[in-house]
């Protein structure tokens, strides 16, 4: 009995330092087995890491031959690299980053934008794991349109809104944006003084600011706190500071890439270097437009004519060869609203440009001198399909002159459609207190833009308006509103316009760099 009760406990230790040994056996394997699995965790992350950093890098090779289009002294233009981008771009590139496969994407690509795949890959091997790959793709966008097209109001220097217009889309000013609630205006000759601080700017967008977060985004006058507060509390309004330095526009160059000829070519010098060119050319017996060639076509106007080509009937004939006027250009119309006259093809204005009267345009325009848009209604031309509005591009400055005063503000139809920039470094002003405008488009200036406009209703017949400067304050004061639809001066971002035929864009000589977050391939 006792050797029976041995042997059971003999076989009790037995079974029992078996079952510990397997466990034990299994426990070192599943050590084993986990800190190779963390081993092979941290390959992949070495390896994710280390393909995305050879996209960084490649991206800021790319940040550096972007930047040679810009600055004070560029050493090189959109449109050297958009014409050779493999030389200009892909092999620069693969010297720099020869781990990254750079192709150009033609079908996301056109003459204004070039898109890229970047396509990375890195693998390794460690000691008995398996190879671990990794492959990821990102898209980068080197634009050459315009930065202005992408704003509703804007300034190289500094946006000034006093009073209360309505805006929706977004805002750039260089400078902080300066509010007030003081419109400047002139009645009759004398300077006006009127304010209302419960009329304040709706602006349904975002206001960028090229301003260190630290540093002060507002400039405002007559409030006692100065932060979104100023603005129209029915629409949320963002300020923001941006980084993002506005590319600087450069007028000359974008004009002779439109006209086609060498971009060192000065704008004192335009003028004979294009009569010396082998193209149309004609000079008028009289102050009309004669009908003309769908070609490139120069016209000087007739000895008499105070250096002046006016064109009152429509050019109807859609053509992107240029129409260039060695002198002023007047575009006057006495059409109806319903029937504008009609403008269907670039024009190139060596001079001064007057529009004037009702004006449909699916077009692009420089102006070398000032523009002047004299009391003008401008539409854009819906079957056109070229382009559905108007881009006018000046050297000198842009003045809005609205004579409509005292008149019901057009609210479901703009009275303008058009995206204006002016080249000026001066101040540019646009008046709406008596006059009203309703713009879908843009403006841009490289100097200062001030916005002065009235909220409340000042509509009058002729026989009812103010006698002089003081009745219309009092009046301005009596009909004052807070209600944003009751804005004598409105402006609405139109996007449109960059769905337009990109050929017809002017073409910025700084690129832009846009950047897609990158995806992994399998």
């Amino acid at each position: 009995m006792r050797k029976s009760e041995e042997g059971y406990t003999l076989l009790f230790v037995l079974v029992t330092l078996t079952v510990l040994s397997v466990l034990a056996v299994a426990t070192i394997g599943i050590s084993l087995q986990s800190t190779r699995l963390t081993e092979i965790r941290g390959t992949n992350i070495e390896v994710e890491s280390a393909t995305q950093n050879e996209l960084n890098q490649a991206i800021a090779a790319l940040q550096q031959i972007v930047a040679t289009t810009a600055g004070t002294s560029p050493t090189s233009s959109s449109k050297e690299l958009f014409n050779d981008p493999t030389n200009q771009i892909i092999l620069k590139l693969a010297t720099a980053t020869p781990g990254v496969k750079v192709t150009l994407n033609e079908a996301a690509s056109n003459v204004r934008v070039k898109a890229f795949d970047l396509t990375a890959q890195v693998e390794e091997t460690k000691g008995d794991q398996p190879t671990v790959r990794k492959t990821y793709s990102q898209r980068v966008y080197l634009s050459a349109i315009p930065s202005f097209l992408y704003y509703i109001l804007g300034s190289d220097n500094q946006v000034i809104l006093n009073g209360a217009p309505r805006i929706q889309g977004n805002i750039f000013s260089r400078e902080p944006l300066k509010v007030s609630a003081s419109p400047n205006f002139i009645y009759n000759g004398a300077t006006g003084s009127y304010t209302d601080k419960t009329a304040r700017s709706y602006i349904d967008g975002q206001v960028k600011v090229f301003q260190p977060k630290d540093q002060p985004l507002l400039s405002c006058s007559d409030f006692l706190s100065c932060d979104t507060s100023v603005f129209d509390p029915t629409v949320q309004t963002n300020l923001v500071a941006t980084k993002e330095a506005l590319v600087p526009f450069d007028f000359d160059f974008a004009l002779n890439d439109f006209l086609n000829i060498p971009s060192t070519t000065s704008l004192s010098a335009l003028p004979g270097y294009l009569r010396a060119q082998p193209i149309k050319q004609a000079i008028l017996t009289g102050p009309f437009l004669n009908e003309l060639s769908t070609d490139k076509q120069l016209i000087r106007p007739a000895p008499m004519e105070n250096n002046t080509v006016t064109i009152t009937d429509d050019i109807v004939k859609e053509s992107k060869e240029p129409l260039i006027i060695d002198g002023n250009l007047t575009i006057s119309s006495l059409n109806p609203v319903n029937q504008p006259l009609e403008i269907k093809r670039p024009i190139i204005v060596l001079g001064n440009l007057l529009i004037r009267g009702n004006v449909s345009f699916a077009t692009t325009m420089f102006s070398t001198g000032s523009s002047r848009l004299d009391d003008a209604n401008i539409q854009g031309i819906a079957s056109s399909s070229s382009q559905n509005t108007l881009i006018l591009l000046s050297k000198g400055s842009l003045t809005i002159n609205r004579v409509n005063k005292f008149s019901t503000p057009q609210t479901t139809q703009p009275d303008m459609n058009a995206f204006l920039y002016s080249d000026d470094p001066a101040s540019n002003r646009i008046y709406s207190v008596g006059s009203t405008m309703n713009l879908h488009g843009g403006i841009f200036t490289k100097g200062r833009l001030e916005i002065n406009a009235y909220r409340g209703t000042l509509d009058l017949p002729e026989n009812s308006f103010p006698q002089d400067v003081l009745a219309l304050q009092t009046l301005m004061t009596a009909k004052q509103s807070a209600d944003a639809e009751k804005s004598r001066l409105r402006l609405t971002y139109d996007a449109s316009v960059l769905q337009n035929p990109t050929a017809m864009l002017p073409l910025s000589r700084a690129v832009q760099l846009y950047v897609e977050t990158p995806k992994r391939l399998p």
